[in-house]
């Protein structure tokens, strides 16, 4: 294995945190002022754009020409990531467990992706951040930001592992040979991709698949 492709958020902290919680309430907020709804109808928005196209800001672009740039810095990049997660220095061992070159793979912009990592207390523990940014507002799932970073590190995919916590994500690291480890308890995921309840375990889950 020569890199491990870490997902940020609900995968390096617990699901159903706060901090995501605010950047879900600001981009609904987006969406009512910005598209004019009312706040219900904004949310089911937020939440149905999401599903079908990876992320709302996609979304939005696909349907109201609305530039993702303006969505991440109204709804994510305005939001402090240390008024809500604490340093967990469990995360940063078990970062340190792995002894391949870490990447954190995100639909999020490069500098929240910075601070929360800041936060965590776990930003020497990573190589490079592959941000929304770096695939041109592609985000996961859309198959070509996989292959772009593959194309990026010079690697196959089988060289590669990739973690994260949304079943929906796994589908083009499976298609390009990676190694999928799901963190948390969320169901759905294909056929092929392990499972563990908290990132805490990874390292041992790689080192049981030969990695």
């Amino acid at each position: 294995m020569q890199a491990v492709l870490v997902d940020l958020d609900e995968t390096l902290y617990a699901p159903g945190d706060a901090l995501i919680q605010t950047v879900d309430r600001r981009i609904t907020a987006f969406i009512a002022w910005r598209v004019g709804l009312p706040w219900d109808r904004a949310d089911l928005m937020r939440r149905d754009l999401w599903i079908e196209f990876g992320t709302t800001a996609r979304g939005l672009n696909r349907l109201f020409d609305i530039d993702p740039r303006e969505v991440y810095r109204f709804a994510v990049d305005a939001v402090d990531p240390s008024l809500h997660l604490v340093l967990d220095q469990t995360v940063g061992e078990a970062l340190r467990r792995i002894s391949a070159p870490r990447y954190v793979f995100t639909n999020a912009s490069r500098g929240y992706a910075e601070r929360v990592l800041e936060t965590l207390g776990i930003a020497s523990c990573f190589d490079g951040i592959f941000s929304i940014e770096s695939c041109f507002y592609n985000p996961k799932p859309t198959p070509i930001c996989y292959r772009r970073i593959l194309s990026t590190l010079g690697l196959d995919g089988e060289r590669v592992a990739f973690l994260d916590d949304n079943p929906n994500n796994f589908a083009p690291a499976l298609a390009l040979g990676m190694t999928c480890v799901q963190v948390g308890e969320r169901g759905g995921a294909p056929e092929g991709v392990s499972r563990v309840a908290r990132f805490q375990d990874v390292p041992d889950v790689l080192s049981s698949l030969g990695f």
